[in-house]
């Protein structure tokens, strides 16, 4: 008797244990992206459900002259963090994925991955990394780079928690 309620002791703190908490903006809402476009880079960005839909409609071949980044996050030195979502795109593409300083002179801060590679098959992608070099409060961003070729990648379940 007294394993039995153990085990359902267990098993409610299991059912009621809280999820990580997302430390990232509403993902499908407009106002938490800003597009950047640089020297010359073009592209859109809306938002279409639960979904965020970026595309790059002219290219300079420097995938950062067209760019969609979340600013305001607070990361920690020395935190370990995942960052995952789930991607599509309407072929074959590249994008760029990091996270830095939202400030002169843009450094990374632990994640930059230069070739993730998106399908036509939604697909979840998971980076794990270690913030370092975080300057100032709030003024980090992540930024998912779409300026190597005319592209069009639609972005659900993104989420970063503390690892």
């Amino acid at each position: 008797m007294k394993c039995l309620a153990s085990l359902a002791i267990f098993v409610s703190i299991v059912a009621f244990a809280e999820e990580p908490k997302n430390l990232l903006k509403p993902v499908n809402k407009t106002e938490s992206w800003r597009l950047e476009e640089h020297e010359g880079g073009k592209g859109t960005l809306k938002v279409d459900g639960n979904a965020v839909v970026m595309s790059s409609t002219k290219v300079t071949g420097t995938d950062w002259h067209v760019q969609a980044v979340m600013t305001g996050l607070d990361l920690k030195e020395g935190q370990e963090y995942v960052l995952k979502f789930k991607a599509k795109a309407e072929g074959t593409n590249y994008i760029g994925v990091s996270m830095g300083i939202d400030e002169e002179d843009w450094h990374q801060i632990g994640l930059g991955e230069q070739m993730v590679v998106i399908t036509k098959t939604p697909k979840e992608h998971e980076f794990r990394f270690r913030a370092e070099s975080v300057n100032t409060k709030q003024k980090n961003r992540l930024t998912i780079a779409l300026g190597s070729e005319i592209c069009q990648i639609t972005l659900t379940d993104l989420t970063l928690t503390v690892k």
